[in-house]
């Protein structure tokens, strides 16, 4: 794998109350209501750069719990941890016993959030592409394709509607707290929290047409994917501005932070180590002609101590796409790894789903598809050493036809098994930690491909010995020893790349249609207790 290493050292200023006035152009504005106060901030610069859109923050302080929830203080990767499964502690009675609540997200944020009961004949481009283009454009262009965050007293959710937008919501009752718009670019991920600090990336899934004329003449190392990308860090408490990055090409796979380092790539090829508190550049590498895309970053510590931060990228050429390993601390390549044979790469490669960590073993769990002919394709699961990237094993979860957009399901480890969805079929799996498949169950009332996108994409989540799946408009609970169907509860819209988020007796879920939803776990499964 070519790679080019450099050291960037900008001059970047933490901001402050005497400076904030300087570098931003900011303009506050305070509306006292008789219900509750509002405080307006606005942002049109940061470090002498120009914003592309008016960065606003709104705050509404009296929203806001005044209770200690018991949260966790932070969120360092996509669904939480290594292994991709979001369950959180509480010591909050409400949310222990269940709560409810529907926010239309989308509408603060200047977009539609539309009713869950819509049908997708219904959702914009539906008549024009049929439903199975418009549920991927709702979810690409407009909704929200992951899932939420729960931290510090928060629930934290990203928009992709343009400009895009981050908000941060009371868990207990739903209210606003404060949320930002006018970001760089569609806010496509899972925000990442540390220190009381939020951290989103934003960029969007286009290309330019002089990328097209750069593939035409196999220019590949030539091509960026986007150019509206940014990452952005937040006070999470009131959404004030701390700092911000432009990015060379899309940011949308969520960064991860360890020991402070925030890392995080791009549709340039760029994989970055920064300062988590201050935004200043580590360290910096550049692949030419890969692309992160959705493969949200993840990290494994050696045995020395040294973190690896491992991502996925897409390239336009077999072999497709690539996972690399880099030092955290320096940002040195540790490894690279492709497909294991004999499952040939396709399509969008290993940039579409974000790699599971398995800390105690050793290892690094993907999905992806291979072996694409005449609309078809298989949906592999495979292993790979964590400490230097070959592979361990590889198991076809099954043949069907090729999924649109996001290609494959994002795996959860817990305990010795492997739980990974493959949304060409339709069907949830159950994996052991050494390669052999213990059980396939296909979802009922689940619409998939050719006709329509498919699911599940998001890791199942496990808890009190319960598997919990959102896919299309449900949410399935399982027994995980068996893959017995329990229950299947009817949410509506649409729940695309996203995991549900449980914490005491309450499930946070996030919707395409624009919509963040609290459900007690007894409405979806009265016995989950039991």
């Amino acid at each position: 794998m070519r790679k080019t290493y450099f050291l960037v050292i900008p001059v970047l200023i933490i901001l402050t109350i005497s400076s904030v006035f300087f570098m931003h152009n900011l303009a506050m504005s305070i509306i006292t209501g008789s219900q509750e106060t509002e405080i307006s901030t606005t942002y049109t610069q940061y470090n002498g750069t120009y914003f592309p859109y008016k960065l606003e923050v709104t705050y509404y302080p009296g929203n806001a719990t005044t209770s200690n929830l018991g949260l966790p203080s932070s969120w360092t990767v996509t669904n939480y941890n290594q292994g991709h499964n979001a369950v959180v502690k509480t010591i909050s009675e409400e949310i222990a016993s269940g709560v409810a609540w529907q926010i239309p997200l989308l509408n603060y944020v200047g977009g539609v959030a539309i009713p869950l009961s819509t049908p997708p004949s219904q959702l914009p481009w539906a008549q024009q592409m049929g439903v199975k283009g418009a549920l991927v454009m709702e979810t690409q262009m407009a909704g929200e394709p992951l899932g939420v965050t729960l931290a510090d007293n928060l629930l934290f959710a990203t928009e992709d509607s343009l400009p895009g937008s981050i908000a941060a919501i009371n868990p207990l009752t739903g209210n606003m707290v404060w949320y930002a718009t006018g970001l760089a670019g569609q806010a496509m991920n899972n925000p990442i929290v540390w220190n009381g600090v939020v951290y989103v990336s934003v960029g969007g899934v286009c290309f330019t047409f002089s990328q097209f004329v750069h593939y035409e003449l196999h220019q590949y190392n030539d091509i960026v994917r986007a150019r509206n990308g940014a990452v952005y860090a937040f006070n999470a408490t009131n959404g004030q501005l701390i700092w911000m990055r432009f990015t060379m090409g899309e940011a949308m796979p969520a960064p991860a932070i360890y020991d402070g380092i925030l890392a995080y790539t791009t549709g340039g090829g760029c994989f970055v180590g920064l300062n988590a508190t201050t935004g200043q550049v580590i360290w910096m590498d550049r692949f030419p002609g890969l692309m992160g895309n959705m493969a949200s970053v993840n990290y494994y510590v050696m045995p020395n101590g040294t973190p690896l931060f491992l991502a996925g990228f897409t390239y336009v050429a077999p072999p497709y796409g690539y996972i690399i390993a880099v030092n955290g601390f320096n940002g040195d390549e540790v490894w690279n790894a492709t497909m294991p044979s004999p499952f040939v790469g396709a399509n969008t490669g290993l940039g579409d789903v974000a790699p599971a960590v398995d800390q105690n073993a050793g290892l690094v769990i993907d999905n992806d598809i291979a072996n694409f002919s005449n609309g078809m394709i298989d949906m592999v699961t495979f292993a790979l050493n964590a400490t230097n990237g070959k592979p361990v094993w590889a198991v076809n979860l099954g043949r069907g036809p090729i999924p649109p957009a996001y290609k494959g399901g994002m795996p959860l480890i817990y305990g010795n098994v492997i739980y990974d969805g493959n949304p060409s079929l339709g069907t949830v799996n159950a994996i052991s930690i050494n390669g052999t498949i213990l059980w396939k169950t296909k979802l009922p009332d689940l619409q998939t491909p050719p006709e329509y996108p498919g699911g599940p994409r998001g890791s199942p989540t496990y808890y009190h010995g319960l598997l919990w799946v959102a896919a299309g408009h449900n949410v399935y609970v399982l027994n995980p020893h068996n893959g017995k169907i329990m229950t299947m509860y009817y949410v509506g819209g649409r729940l695309g790349i996203m995991n549900p988020v449980i914490v005491g007796g309450t499930m946070y879920l996030s919707n395409s249609y624009g919509w963040v939803i609290a459900i007690p776990l007894s409405q979806i499964y009265p016995a989950w207790k039991s």
